[in-house]
C-alpha cells in the first residue's frame, strides 16, 4: 500500500479482514469508503499477469517459477527480433516486452525462450473472458488479456466489491491456472491505474471520493495515454506529478492541450464520464507506442502480430466478421498515417489481419524515420453467421490451393 501519500495513511485499510475468501498471498490496498459527490459507480479493471507466459506455465507446469521469454530463439544472442512478452522472474533479470532479443540473451541466458503460439493464446483469452462476461451486465474486452465490468448492478458497495474480485480471482485460478490484477475505482482510467500498483496478482482499491487524493503522489507517465512526448511536453509545463497537474485550471489544460487536456483534468480530478461499455458494430481497434522509437522493422513486425491477435479475439468474443482492415502508423516527430484495404468477403481470422496490415505499411519502409507508434484497425463489421463462417473458410482455403 505504499502509493498512498503518508499524509492519508490513518484512513487507508486492508480489507482482508473484511474478505473472508481474500487469498492470503494477495496484497490488497485499499482506501477507505466516503461519500461521492460526483459517482456512484463501481468500476473493476481486470489485467491477466504476464498473460503469454502465464499461458505457456499452465500448459507446462515445469516452467513454474522459471524465467520465461516469449519472442523468436535467440541463437546464443545472435538472433534479431524483440521480446514479445516475458513472465515476472525474467524481469527480476531486467528483461521487458519490446527488448531485442539479443539484449534479453545477454541479460538471462538461462531463460526459458519459447515461440508464440497466438492460436493457443486466443482460445484460453476465449475460456477467461467468456468466465468474467457470463459475471457481469456490462463488459467492455480491451486487449486479449484485459477488461472492463461495471459492477453497480452487481454489488452494492467497495466493500462487496471486494468480495466480489476476490472470488473471481478464485475461479479464474482454480479452473485456468492463471491469475490476474485488479483496480476497483469509480472511473475506468483510476481503476486501470489501481491495477498497476499492484501486479502480479493484486487488488488495489480506491474508494469513492478518493480517486484526486489517491492520484496526487503519482507521476503523469502512470496515466495511460501519456506517452513520452506529451510527458516531456508536461514537464516543459512543470508538471511531473499528478498533483501538479490537478493544480492547473481546466481552462488552461485545454488551451495547452486542447480536447486531451480536458481529458486528462477529468481523469486526475476524479471526474472522467466514459462508463465501461460493450463496443458498436463499427469497428475495432487496437495501438500500442513503442517504449523507444525505433527503426527495427522485426519489432513493427512482430507488433503488428500482437495487435492483430489481440483484435481477432475482440472479434471472436463479439460473435463479428470485418471486412475492413486499416493501420495507422506514427513516426519519431509525430508524422502520421493512416491506410485501409477492403478485402473481397467477410471474415474472422487473424492470419488476414496480420497479413494486409504487414501489406500496408510496406511502403513505409523506405521513410528511414524512427517509428513511434502501431495501429490496426478492423471495421465494416458485421455479426457471424454459420454460413457465412463457412463460406470464409472455403474461400481462404480454395486461395491457398
Amino acid at each position: 500500500m505504499g502509493f498512498y501519500p503518508s499524509t492519508i495513511l490513518t484512513r487507508v485499510q486492508t480489507l482482508l479482514t473484511r474478505t473472508p475468501k481474500a487469498d492470503l498471498d494477495e496484497e490488497i490496498g485499499s482506501l477507505e469508503s466516503q461519500p461521492s459527490p460526483v459517482h456512484n459507480r463501481i468500476i473493476a479493471h481486470i489485467d491477466m499477469d504476464s498473460y503469454y507466459a502465464s499461458a505457456e506455465t499452465k500448459r507446462n507446469p515445469a516452467l513454474k517459477d522459471k524465467p520465461i521469454v516469449i519472442g523468436p530463439e535467440p541463437k546464443e544472442g545472435k538472433a534479431r527480433g524483440v521480446v514479445i512478452s516475458c513472465n515476472y522472474a525474467a524481469r527480476k533479470f531486467g528483461l521487458r516486452s519490446a527488448m531485442p532479443i539479443s539484449e534479453a540473451w545477454r541479460l538471462c541466458p538461462t531463460a526459458v525462450y519459447l515461440p508464440p503460439d497466438f492460436r493457443y493464446y486466443e482460445s484460453l483469452s476465449d475460456e477467461v473472458m467468456g468466465m468474467i462476461r457470463s459475471k457481469v451486465r456490462v463488459f467492455e474486452q480491451v486487449s486479449i488479456d484485459e477488461a472492463f465490468v461495471d459492477l453497480e448492478d452487481v454489488v452494492g458497495s467497495f466493500e462487496e466489491a471486494s468480495v466480489w474480485v476476490s472470488q473471481l480471482k478464485e475461479e479464474l485460478r482454480s479452473r485456468t491456472g492463471l491469475t490476474c490484477s485488479v483496480g476497483l475505482a469509480e472511473t475506468k482510467t483510476a481503476a486501470k491505474i489501481a491495477t498497476d500498483l499492484h501486479k502480479p496478482n493484486g487488488i488495489t482499491i480506491i474508494g469513492p471520493g478518493l480517486i484526486k487524493e489517491a492520484l496526487a503522489p503519482l507521476p503523469v507517465s502512470v496515466i495511460p495515454g501519456v506517452g513520452t512526448k506529451t510527458e516531456l511536453f508536461l514537464k516543459e509545463m512543470g508538471i511531473s506529478k499528478i498533483s501538479d497537474l490537478q493544480a492547473i485550471g481546466a481552462d488552461l489544460m485545454k488551451r495547452r492541450l486542447g480536447r486531451t487536456g480536458v481529458w486528462l483534468w477529468d481523469v486526475v480530478n476524479g471526474v472522467e464520464k466514459e462508463g465501461v461499455r460493450e463496443h458498436e458494430l463499427k469497428s475495432f481497434s487496437t495501438e500500442r507506442t513503442f517504449e523507444e522509437d525505433t527503426e527495427n522493422w522485426k519489432a513493427v513486425d512482430e507488433l503488428v502480430t500482437e495487435l492483430s491477435v489481440d483484435l481477432a479475439a475482440r472479434l471472436k468474443a463479439a460473435h463479428v466478421v470485418f471486412r475492413k482492415v486499416g493501420i495507422k502508423i506514427r513516426f519519431r516527430g509525430f508524422e502520421t498515417h493512416t491506410r485501409e484495404v477492403r478485402l473481397a468477403t467477410f471474415s474472422k481470422e487473424q492470419h488476414l489481419i496480420e497479413r494486409e496490415a504487414r501489406t500496408l505499411l510496406r511502403e513505409f519502409h523506405e521513410k528511414k524515420l524512427p517509428v513511434r507508434l502501431i495501429g490496426l484497425r478492423v471495421s465494416e463489421l458485421k455479426l457471424e453467421t454459420a454460413d457465412q463462417s463457412s463460406m470464409t473458410a472455403w474461400l481462404e482455403k480454395k486461395g491457398e490451393g
